[in-house]
């Protein structure tokens, strides 16, 4: 079972992730055009936006909770393989997690299937963000084991994992 969290965060964030998807998306013209499977159509800008926005908030969270973490880059020459976030603890067992916008009027959490079986990309943790409205999220997370088990099926785009949202 999903069990969400509730986080306020700065409503900056909006405007921000907004400018950042735009310089993202033109950075990676080359990389979702259209003919590869990474292709997102005229969505390209409002996903990009709300990964950003995820992540952001993700940053967020982790500095209001005072946990010891590095970030990869919200924007890059090229797409970012790596984790979004590492969680270091006191036990040296780094959690990798990859954060997941969430539209706000989601019915289903979904994780790319291509993504989630990319030898290259070590990922624990799954950090799925929701926003409630302009200050206010939920969050949940999901280890890599529970996704593995989730149905796959065909989005707009391409096959991913998914669960409803209840």
């Amino acid at each position: 079972m999903i069990k969400w969290n509730k986080t306020p965060y700065p409503s900056t964030f909006i405007r921000l992730s907004d400018e950042l998807a735009k310089v993202r998306s033109k950075l990676s013209k080359d990389v979702y055009k259209e003919g590869t499977d990474k292709f997102r159509g005229n969505q390209e800008h409002s996903i990009s936006q709300l990964g950003i926005l995820g992540e952001l908030i993700a940053r967020y969270i982790m500095d209001s909770k005072k946990m010891n973490y590095t970030e990869a880059p919200l924007i890059d020459l090229n797409p970012v393989v790596e984790a979004d976030i590492v969680i270091h603890n006191d036990f040296g067992d780094d959690f990798f997690v990859d954060v997941k916008g969430v539209k706000s009027d989601a019915k289903h959490l979904r994780v790319n299937y291509n993504s989630h079986n990319n030898p290259r990309k070590n990922v624990t943790h799954y950090l799925f963000i929701q926003t409630i409205d302009s200050t206010e999220a939920r969050y949940c997370w999901a280890t890599r084991k529970v996704v593995d088990v989730w149905d796959v099926e065909k989005s707009t785009y391409t096959d991913c994992y998914q669960v409803e949202i209840k």
